[in-house]
């Protein structure tokens, strides 16, 4: 939520400006990825807790600095064939940690949604989905390391579905980043274009929590 509130200030006060972003992120890395009915399907996670601040020089040039931390938004993704793939629906999911234990099934009432493949025209050919699950992963890297997610899933194509219990492990890292963009084209075109992008809206729907 705070990654949010900094990008949304960094917006409002420099609508015609460039500059660079220093991040450092306690984060997870993605999961190898698995076979379900012809698709590679896998785990991610994005940090939405920690702290940011920026500095603007003569509303041209800014520099942003943000340290980034659990908890997460999450999310099953996967990526098929363009005329194949359909949909992808998560059943059941379950967080294992491996530090400190935590062994916690996910409300399946928050999920069973069906998960529409997306064409994305730089990848010609391939087609997208995103489950993203609702509500904050409450996992910190540097308290609870690893994670294991064990996911019940489905992958429909237009002859049939397939449905697997599957494993995917996510290592905790720790890296520093420095990117340059142009604001605001950038921000607004990576995440609204790309079926990749992480969904920002909608965070105050109905959700149910992971974690403490």
């Amino acid at each position: 939520m705070k990654r949010i509130y900094f990008l949304t200030a960094l917006l409002s006060i420099c609508i015609s400006s460039c500059g660079h972003i220093y991040t450092k992120s306690h984060s997870y890395k993605k999961s190898e990825t698995v076979n379900i009915n012809g698709a590679n399907v896998g785990g991610a996670v994005k940090p939405e807790g920690g702290k940011g601040g920026f500095s603007v020089s003569a509303m041209i040039y800014f520099a942003g600095g943000a340290t980034l931390d659990g908890p997460f938004r999450w999310r099953i993704e996967a990526e098929g064939k363009e005329g194949v793939h359909t949909s992808l629906t998560l059943h059941r999911v379950k967080v294992i940690t491996s530090k400190t234990k935590r062994n916690e099934w996910y409300p399946s009432k928050y999920l069973g949604k069906a998960a529409l493949f997306k064409p994305f025209k730089k990848e010609p050919g391939k087609v997208f989905a995103n489950f993203e699950i609702p509500g904050k992963l409450k996992v910190y890297p540097r308290e609870d390391g690893d994670i294991t997610i064990l996911a019940d899933i489905s992958v429909t194509t237009l002859q049939r579905t397939e449905r697997k219990m599957v494993s995917f492990l996510m290592a905790s890292e720790t890296q520093k980043n420095t990117e340059f963009i142009s604001l605001p084209a950038e921000i607004i075109s990576n995440s609204r274009k790309d079926p990749r992008a992480w969904s920002w809206g909608n965070w105050t729907d109905e959700r149910s929590d992971f974690g403490r």
